[in-house]
This record gives structure tokens, sequence and C-alpha cells, in this order.
């Protein structure tokens, strides 16, 4: 009877601890892989050393290095969705939940935005992408910090490459 004890809890062991990892499949990963550029391909040109050539005999051509000529990036516009927008007094917080649907990237910014009684207050988070979409970090604001009443929230999503702000969402303040 003991082993059959300790084989089933071992057993129960083994299965909750796969588990995790269909939870959480990439644990201790730091973040995407970045791709490659074009100036990260390239080796530096060798530069003689200053036994072979001297200062005097440098032509200005050689010390001077062409400058890279960047195209400019074309920022694009995206949908912000406001998921929720809820007031939680009995953990203090005002929590906004925020996507942007069909995009996924990383090194974006949310921020958050609530105009109410005269008063404006904002928040910036992280976002993050996730398989079908880019997510905001939940944005938690202290109930404490915002007036009562009737307000507007909206939440901004800015990029490198993308930026959009969500349409007005109507909250009330208790």
């Amino acid at each position: 009877m003991r082993i059959f004890l300790k084989s089933l809890a071992v057993s129960a062991l083994l299965i909750t601890l796969t588990g995790c990892s269909v939870f959480y499949p990439n644990w201790g990963a730091t973040g995407l892989p970045e791709p490659v550029t074009e100036s990260e391909t390239i080796a530096p040109e060798e530069t003689p050393s200053s036994e072979e050539t001297t200062d005097a005999e440098a032509t200005p051509e050689e010390t001077q290095t062409p400058e890279e000529t960047k195209e400019p990036i074309v920022r694009k516009e995206v949908t912000v969705e406001i998921i929720m927008a809820v007031p939680e007094p009995s953990i203090g917080v005002f929590t906004v939940v925020a996507q942007i649907p069909n995009m996924t990237e990383s090194g974006g910014k949310c921020i958050f935005k609530y105009l109410g009684n005269g008063v404006t207050k904002t928040k910036e988070v992280k976002a993050e992408p996730s398989s079908e979409y880019t997510q905001c970090f939940p944005i938690e604001f202290p109930l404490k910090d915002l007036p009562s009443g009737n307000g507007v929230v909206t939440v901004s999503y800015e990029s490198e490459g993308h930026f959009g702000t969500s349409a007005p969402t109507s909250v009330v303040i208790d």
C-alpha cells in the first residue's frame, strides 16, 4: 500500500510540473530574438597602422567617414481597443486592459489618459506581443488619485513603426 501511495504522489507531482510548461512554455526567455541588421553584418574596414601611414600622409578622404543615409521610418496607424476599464474599490485601483489587435510587436508603449471633473491623469506602461495581438501591460491607477464622478478614458499606443489611440470610454468613479 505504501508503494502505491508513493507512486501516486510522484505521478501527481510529475503531472503538475509537466503542466507548467503548457502554461508558460518559454520559461526563462528574456525576449524575442532581434533581427540582424545590415550594419551588423558588414565587417569594418581595416585601418592602416601608424607605421604604414603618418598623419601628414593621410588625405581628407581617408579621414572622413561616409555618413549613413537612413530612410525615414513611416509609422502606420493601428487600432487600439480598450477591453476593460473598471474601478476596483476592493483593491483601491482603477484597472484598464487594452490591446492592439492583428499586430504583434515588441518595444511599444501604452499611454493611459483619464479626463474627469477638470482633472487629467496619465500613466505609461509597456506593451508586449502575444500570439495574434499586442497587449498593454495591465494599467492600474490608484483610485484615491482620481476624482469622483463621470470621466473618460483613452489608451494610446506608440512604437517606432506604429501609433494609435482608442475610442474614448466613459467610466464612473464612486
